[in-house]
């Protein structure tokens, strides 16, 4: 999306390849002149989007060469939890006390946003926690072009996920003024937020699915639980256990 923003022809669909492995090959093929992408989260999903990157040739800067923009070729920096939010009172970040207690941070994003072309959020987000940017802030961010919210949460973290997209048609155009759906312009804002992903690369993400269950789960379901079986279930005789409590909120609404 980021290279047809850019004049470019863009790469063929992950559907179109059906396979991981020609996807990587084909981003490799790639110029991304000089694109500046952030990625955000440091979880399972953030190391996903990682390693995708990787596979561009791209150089990876640190949080803080990224803000300094030094570089004259394509970069992206990843963002932990710690460098894209920060403790109201200014104490050092605590991820447990994040955890717990997110409604005591701000998001700190700003200060990337700025240089940034293309954001790939890929962090966990809870309802709590604090919006990533305001709706309103989007037009002082000229550079970006491309939001690829991986997370897609409706009206969540990122407040420019308006609605989520779907594999056929994977992304729509904002202009970041009146943050209304536009056709494509030089000014309008690209986002993607397909809510089902892996359902592009059905034949990938099924294997990578099933080596995990038959690995990582049905041994400790038929063996000794290491704690994993317990820490996953959601439900036990009707009711939530004490990690999942905070759904009762959805069931009862």
């Amino acid at each position: 999306l980021y290279l047809e923003t850019d004049g470019q022809s863009p790469m063929p669909r992950a559907y179109e390849l059906n396979s991981y492995k020609k996807l990587k090959e084909n981003i490799n093929k790639r110029n991304f002149a000089n694109a500046r992408i952030v990625i955000t989260g440091d979880g399972r999903v953030a190391r996903g989007s990682l390693e995708f990157i990787e596979s561009a040739n791209i150089k990876q800067v640190t949080p803080e060469e990224f803000i300094e923009n030094n570089n004259t070729s394509a970069v992206f920096c990843n963002l932990p939890t710690s460098k894209y939010v920060s403790n109201k009172k200014g104490d050092d970040f605590d991820l447990q006390h994040f955890i717990n207690c997110p409604e005591k941070y701000i998001s700190v994003l700003d200060k990337y946003l700025h240089t940034t072309t293309v954001l790939i959020t890929s962090h966990y987000w809870d309802p709590k926690s604090p919006r990533l940017f305001k709706k309103n802030d989007i037009a002082k961010y000229a550079k970006l072009k491309v939001i690829g919210d991986i997370t897609c949460d409706i009206n969540g973290s990122i407040p420019t996920t308006l609605r989520s997209t779907t594999i056929k048609n994977p992304y729509f155009y904002l202009d970041p003024i009146t943050f209304e759906e536009v056709e494509k312009n030089n000014d309008s804002l690209a986002i993607m937020a397909v809510d089902n992903l892996p359902s592009e690369l059905p034949r990938d993400s099924s294997a990578e699915f099933g080596d995990g269950i038959v690995n990582e789960v049905l041994p400790f379901m038929i063996e000794k639980d290491d704690g994993r079986i317990l820490n996953a279930t959601i439900t036990h005789n009707g009711q939530f256990l004490s990690k999942y409590q905070y759904l009762s909120d959805y069931i009862n609404s």
